[in-house]
């Protein structure tokens, strides 16, 4: 996460200007159920922080019914990403949120200017080029995506969004509005109406 204080130092300007840059996007409703997935439910890497001290602080502050004993539920954790009050426990949490922050706050896409930005959904024909466009694809190349792994799931989202209050979607969405205008994802009308 680069701060506009970084932005101002010389020798990150350097790597700015010289350095070839990119980023890969992916839905932003897709991207916080891989998140929470990842994170909190099976955590393959074993980071236990996740586990032991970021989900029981979105549980106390946002579960609404303290009596349940299951860990860190989809809809804590949504209630927590579209609380406009977030930053406190984002402080708190540290970088450990880079897995769910949105892409205008941890890329700073409008600060820097990018070589390529490639989409999770079109990532066959986005990293080749992408390889390619930074003069390496002789040197590496990405490995074979399974078959459906990039495709949007609207199922999926759908399913982890079915019982989540619309207010607490209509907020999530506000936060992370940017992300969907700024890549061309489609407004989630589906979950909003």
């Amino acid at each position: 996460m680069l701060s506009s204080e970084d932005l101002k130092c010389p020798a990150v300007l350097n790597r700015l200007n010289s350095y070839f840059k990119f980023f890969i996007v992916r839905d932003p409703f897709e991207r916080l159920i891989s998140a929470f997935k990842d994170k909190f439910v099976q955590n393959p890497r074993s980071e236990p922080w996740y586990k032991h001290d970021i989900a029981p602080a979105i549980m106390r502050k946002y579960r609404r019914n303290h009596s349940e004993a299951k860990g860190l539920q989809f809809e804590d954790f949504v209630r927590y990403l579209g609380d406009p009050n977030h930053k406190r426990l984002d402080r708190q949490f540290g970088d450990h949120i880079i897995h769910w922050i949105t892409y205008v706050e941890l890329c700073a896409p409008c600060d820097i200017v990018y070589n390529a930005i490639g989409h999770h959904e079109t990532l066959e024909r986005d990293a080749p080029y992408i390889l390619k466009a930074a003069g390496i694809d002789h040197l590496v190349s990405y490995p074979t995506i399974p078959p459906g792994i990039t495709l949007y799931n609207k199922t999926k989202v759908e399913q982890y969004f079915s019982g989540i209050g619309k207010r607490d979607i209509q907020r999530l969405y506000a936060r992370f509005q940017g992300d969907f205008t700024l890549f061309g994802y489609k407004k989630p009308d589906f979950l909003l109406d």
